[in-house]
């Protein structure tokens, strides 16, 4: 372990420092948003809001140097880690993943979706607040591509591999395109209370809408992690939540 984090400690420390600053400004946004009572309760039992920020912060910076040297380790053996280098094809696709994703969170959201439920409708009358666009850009676009991607992706294409194909010289691409979707649809659940908070309750509609949207966007970025590695995952990742920000201030 010690060999892949020497070798890529700038990702690693690139890597914390986002961490740090996703969970503050989710936290600070979680703080905003969340029912009073539920926060009060949780400034009373650590004693003050700044304990709350920073054990909060502590935590996701631990998940992320925990499950980020696991995921290092694992992605490297099942060959999924890839330097970060210059690639045409990568690049492509990640603008092209960002600007669907960006549309299908914005337009597609507000006009489609909005046009069947009030409540969808009507969460666009605010524009986002600076701290929920911060924490999208770091929070998710990293820590999530870490947990979702470079973490369980890596370890589930490793168990499957051992179980079923311990004998083969390589592992075969459905293995990894197995794990994808099962991290996809992980990825998609885990949205879940997300979508709660937002609204304060879920409907049929609401869920299919988280399900079936966060799980295309999972399939998405763990296409680009098996092909092109974990930066460029983050990168689109990223873009989605840039480009859908970007056109909700200045269209929506």
């Amino acid at each position: 372990m010690k060999k892949y984090i020497k070798e890529n400690w700038k990702f690693f420390i690139f890597m914390i420092l986002m961490c740090i600053i996703g969970g503050y400004f989710t936290t600070i946004y979680s703080i905003n948003s969340l029912d009073q009572k539920i926060i009060d309760d949780a400034i009373k039992q650590a004693g003050s809001k700044e304990v709350v920020i920073i054990v909060s912060i502590l935590q996701i910076a631990l998940y992320a140097v925990i499950l980020g040297a696991i995921g290092l380790v694992l992605s490297n053996k099942m060959g999924l880690w890839k330097k970060i280098e210059k690639n045409k094809n990568a690049i492509i696709g990640v603008i092209i993943i960002s600007i669907i994703g960006g549309l299908l969170l914005s337009l597609f959201d507000r006009y489609v979706f909005g046009s069947f439920s009030d409540p969808i409708l009507h969460s666009y009358d605010s524009k986002p607040s600076l701290e929920y666009i911060i924490a999208s850009l770091t929070y998710g676009a990293v820590f999530e591509e870490i947990l979702l991607r470079l973490f369980f992706m890596s370890l589930l294409s490793w168990i499957i591999s051992k179980i079923f194909y311990r004998k083969e010289n390589k592992t075969p691409t459905k293995v990894f395109i197995i794990a994808n979707v099962i991290s996809a649809l992980l990825f998609a659940l885990l949205h879940i209370p997300a979508t709660i908070q937002t609204f304060g309750y879920i409907d049929g509609l609401l869920l299919f809408r988280c399900l079936l949207m966060n799980g295309l966007f999972g399939l998405s970025f763990g296409w680009l992690y098996r092909k092109y590695g974990i930066g460029y995952s983050m990168l689109a990742h990223f873009g989605c939540h840039l480009i859908s920000k970007l056109i909700w201030i200045l269209y929506i």
